[in-house]
């Protein structure tokens, strides 16, 4: 006898086939479009812009669990059609099947209003400027409670009590209260820089915790990012023809470790969009680091027969006729208004808060000095490409030139910058398909590891369009006669070597372009002038003159900045002068 001989064995049988109740089915349907209490205020509020309201308070208690009320002074519903209101697939946005394929309005599917009666407590009490008595139904889980003539304002009061009161497992999976009430500002926010000429209100637990006047597209944004931000973003406006473009980017030097701060918009639709996210933050590409996100406000009009919203109830993700084309003008467009912008980064540091080191009356503390500054004669250097006119000063520590700009003081770290010059040079050289290269005097022999040379033997194609000229000689051993002009400075063994551990990092990439482009990074890294190299001054001018002649002099190709500025007024108050 087996030790599960005695258990129960469960039998499987044919389930019988059945249409479920309509409580169970609009619980199911529920889940789709009410996933926190953040889906019932994005609903509402939207059915608020669609009934054309100016005013629209939003009242929220216990982070939207509790309470979610939403006020509006819009067009109301007509008390005969109230009740047909909370049934599903019943609208007034689209009546055809062609309505669908040119969808202004937020609303469409008609499942929003019984989607969230059906898991929790509501009232709705709504009134219209042509009849002189609105009218007010209260459901629970969906099942209708009350229905009764009631004398409100023209508009409509959509009030949600106990949201999942009946669906305690939904309730299971929700954040922290404050994490839920996060994404409730972040829902009315998104809504509200879409439509400046709307009053909007938010009130929490009694306290009012933003307002929004109307007012012009300008100061909303201003008043949801915050006037710093603001004044700093970078407003843009392009009609390509297909597509109307605008909206406000973040500085590259604004960046955040997440995208909480990426607002997208087609036809004033919030969305959420991988495509779009993706060409915008291409765009930003080289000019943020890794691991760093941009903040923008893009908003995209296009013909509605040109993109589908009918693709997820919560109306959230959209999909266009053609991604590929909508991706390469989006990200055409912003990469062009980034490099037509000065995105010199100005530093606006604190001034040091430790006490200082006492010191005895008549002595001096070393240690207090700042570090060697090898001054040269000052070369003043004309504005050329995107960089400001400048009078180079000297070098700071081997590392950094000093200039005097028309704002303040520019440092620019020189192995930043020269890693930028390289980096296109090699562009251009491979566009050109004719690679620049350095014949060697005489060949040099590299001797290398039995995996480094099978790594060298697969790719020495994408190292000759790099500039590499590689004979094998030998067992295990290859013959340098030519490298990227770029490096001609350099030790070609060590350059090697590292292009191949790129190579072995073969995960890391997935097509030849990107093998390509992360082994142009790696030989413009290795070649470029190194932190502590000492520099003369025609050099140091050398260098910013090649800095102004590339596309992106802002920053390397790792994202990090290649010069900042002090202003002068931030001097001004180290002294205490402001």
């Amino acid at each position: 006898m087996t030790p599960d001989s005695g258990a129960r064995t469960r039998v499987p049988t044919v389930g019988r086939i059945r249409i479920l109740e309509s409580s169970v089915a609009d619980r199911i349907a529920a889940g789709e479009v009410v996933e926190r209490p953040a889906s019932v205020v994005k609903e509402l509020v939207e059915n608020s812009l669609d009934a054309a309201a100016t005013q629209i308070v939003i009242e929220v208690d216990g982070a939207g669990v509790d309470l979610i009320r939403i006020s509006d002074n819009g067009m109301g519903i007509h008390p005969e059609d109230l009740p047909l209101a909370l049934q599903r697939f019943a609208t007034s946005k689209v009546s055809t099947a062609d309505d669908l394929e040119a969808i202004r309005s937020f609303g469409f599917r008609g499942e929003a209003l019984p989607s969230i009666a059906a898991v929790s407590l509501m009232e709705i009490a709504s009134a219209v400027a042509q009849e002189t008595v609105g009218r007010r139904v209260r459901l629970e889980g969906g099942a209708v409670a009350v229905d009764e003539p009631a004398g409100v304002a023209v508009g409509t009061v959509v009030t949600v009590r106990q949201l999942f009161f009946n669906t305690p497992a939904r309730r299971k999976f929700l954040k922290s209260a404050s994490r839920e009430f996060a994404l409730i500002v972040e829902t009315v926010n998104r809504l509200a820089v879409a439509h400046p000429s709307v009053t909007f209100r938010l009130i929490h637990e009694g306290a009012e915790v933003a307002r929004y006047p109307a007012g012009v597209d300008g100061d909303r944004v201003a008043s949801v990012w915050g006037e710093t931000a603001f004044g700093r973003a970078l407003p843009f406006s392009v009609d390509t023809g297909e597509i109307q473009i605008r909206g406000w980017l973040g500085r590259p030097e604004a960046v955040r470790a997440n995208r909480r701060q990426q607002y997208l918009y087609v036809n004033h639709r919030p969305i959420s969009s991988r495509v779009l996210t993706g060409a915008v933050e291409q765009a930003y590409h080289q000019l943020v680091p890794v691991g760093k996100f941009p903040s923008f406000i893009v908003f995209l009009d296009v013909s509605p027969h040109r993109v589908d919203v009918n693709v997820h109830p919560r109306k959230l993700e959209v999909r266009f006729d053609d991604e590929h084309d909508v991706f390469a003008i989006v990200e055409r467009t912003i990469r062009s208004v980034l490099r037509g912008a000065q995105l010199v980064r100005p530093v606006e540091a604190a001034l040091p808060t430790s006490a200082p080191t006492a010191v005895a009356a008549g002595t001096l503390a070393i240690e207090a000095i700042a570090g060697p500054l090898d001054a040269v004669t000052p070369v003043t250097l004309p504005a050329a490409g995107r960089l400001p006119a400048m009078r180079l000063l000297g070098q700071l520590h081997g590392s950094y030139l000093l200039a005097e700009g028309a704002d303040g003081l520019i440092v620019i770290d020189q192995h930043a910058a020269h890693e930028r010059v390289l980096y296109e040079r090699l562009l251009r050289s491979r566009a050109r398909g004719a690679p620049s290269t350095q014949l060697q005097v005489t060949p040099i022999p590299v001797s290398l590891p039995a995996d480094g040379f099978a790594v060298l033997t697969a790719h020495q194609g994408v190292l000759a369009q790099l500039g590499f000229d590689l004979e094998p000689f030998g067992d295990r051993t290859v013959l340098v006669r030519a490298v990227p002009h770029v490096a001609s400075q350099g030790a070609p063994q060590q350059l090697l070597a590292d292009l191949l551990a790129e190579l072995a990092e073969g995960d890391r990439v997935s097509t030849p372009q990107a093998v390509l482009e992360r082994l142009t990074i790696t030989t413009a890294c290795h070649s470029a002038i190194k932190a502590g190299d000492p520099l003369a001054r025609e050099e140091m001018a050398a260098l910013v003159h090649d800095l102004a002649q590339t596309e992106d002099p802002f920053t390397c190709f790792h994202g990090r900045p290649t010069l900042v500025t002090v202003p002068v007024a931030q001097v001004e108050r180290w002294f205490l002068r402001r």
